[in-house]
């Protein structure tokens, strides 16, 4: 959104010429803080210049200062009650405050009055977004790039939402091999299926060849929003004679999004041809919708083994880093120690749960509402061991 807010300003500022001509200099160089004083200085001079203080509103969203955009948006509302601009600029802090009732409630009143306007959908489209209703939010972002399809923010936040509400088909497959060991194969094939604007209902079969060894596991769930900010997660899959693989996964994973931070916890009964495992996972991760997103998640598993009756409990940690390094590619680091992944987890890492992993991984969003992601891991496993795995994930979003 700052992006597309800024594009706007300098395409504003270059058409009004001087004296805007400085504050447009400063702002495509990205100094904001000297493009507002040079805003200052104009208002300086004609106390009355309103675009100038709508500028500089946008201009201090773009630096994080939240309260003194607001103050100047509700400054300009109070001399200019009907300024569509204004409205939709308070509409945008409001919702970057987290106060999305009150973005909704100025939005949808400005919505009467101002006609088709891109920006007024964009912003009612990110307020329904962050409030948890993806069904308007998906027909907002629709109904804004129709109106500016050049808008890459428009453009990408449309396919973001389309991911998350859409209906979707999956395959992802890996290589992986253990120092010494065969090489082994896995393919995954899943689907996502939107039922109501609450409901999703998910499918999953996956193949895994070893050393010996065959295994296949289906299973699938519900993902369900519970709240406006909450959504309840239900999983089971199985393979009644796997060897690697679990035979039984249940899942249950509840996410609680506040603002710019996802709380979660999660526990999972895995059952193995060896050994039953409960797992307890609280997560935390914190994203703004920007460039960053980070990952957190801890772990603590209890391991039933059948053959010798041992009992032992385990510790985990995981941390991702996720960057987005240009406008459709994301890089992700993650380091762990322990499980890092429980959808990969097979019975010969039980005996090895103190093992670090490094991972490296490029995701690719296409304009097709085509996500495509590959990752490099490397394991070592304190049998002195190490493991490597390359990864391929494709996921096609359906409107």
């Amino acid at each position: 959104m700052l992006n597309a807010v800024v594009a706007a300003l300098l395409c504003a500022l270059a058409s009004q010429g001087s004296p805007y001509g400085e504050a447009e200099r400063l702002a495509r160089e990205g100094r904001t803080a000297e493009a507002i004083a040079a805003l200052e200085r104009i208002l300086e001079r004609n106390p009355a210049d309103n675009d100038a203080r709508m500028w500089i509103a946008r201009l201090e969203l773009r630096m994080g200062h939240i309260g003194t955009s607001e103050d100047i948006f509700r400054a300009v509302l109070r001399e200019h009650p009907a300024d569509v601009d204004a409205r939709i600029g308070l509409g945008v802090v409001l919702t970057r405050k987290g106060d999305y009732d009150g973005a909704l409630a100025i939005l949808r009143q400005t919505e009467t009055d101002a006609g088709q306007n891109a920006d007024l959908y964009g912003a009612l489209a990110r307020a329904y977004r962050r409030s948890g209703d993806d069904r308007r939010a998906l027909d907002y972002y629709r109904r804004a790039v129709a109106l500016s399809p050049n808008d890459p923010d428009l453009v990408d936040d449309l396919e973001t939402v389309t991911r998350i509400y859409g209906h979707s088909i999956g395959v992802e497959g890996f290589a992986q091999q253990v120092t010494g060991g065969p090489t082994i194969g896995s393919g995954t094939l899943s689907a996502g299926v939107r039922v109501t604007p609450r409901l999703r209902v998910e499918a999953m079969t996956r193949l895994q060849n070893g050393a010996g060894y065959s295994d296949v596991q289906a299973g699938g769930g519900v993902l369900w929003r519970t709240g406006r900010l909450s959504t309840l997660a239900v999983r089971a899959a199985g393979g009644p004679d796997n060897v690697a693989m679990a035979r039984r996964v249940l899942t249950g994973e509840f996410v609680y999004y506040a603002g710019v931070q996802e709380i979660g916890a999660s526990v999972r009964s895995l059952s193995y041809s060896t050994a039953d495992v409960i797992a307890v996972s609280p997560t935390y991760a914190w994203d703004r919708g920007g460039r960053w997103r980070l990952d957190t998640r801890y772990t603590y598993s209890r391991s039933a083994f059948t053959g010798t009756g041992e009992v032992s409990g385990d510790h985990s940690v995981m941390l991702r880093d996720t960057w987005r390094g240009w406008r459709r590619v994301w890089i992700n680091t993650t380091f762990a120690h322990g499980i890092e992944s429980f959808e990969d987890l097979t019975s010969d890492e039980l005996a090895s749960l103190g093992a670090s992993t490094f991972a490296l991984g490029v995701r690719v969003n296409l304009p097709s509402a085509t996500m495509m992601t590959t990752t490099w891991e490397h394991q070592r496993r304190s049998n002195s061991t190490t493991l490597d795995r390359v990864t391929l994930a494709i996921v096609q979003s359906l409107r």
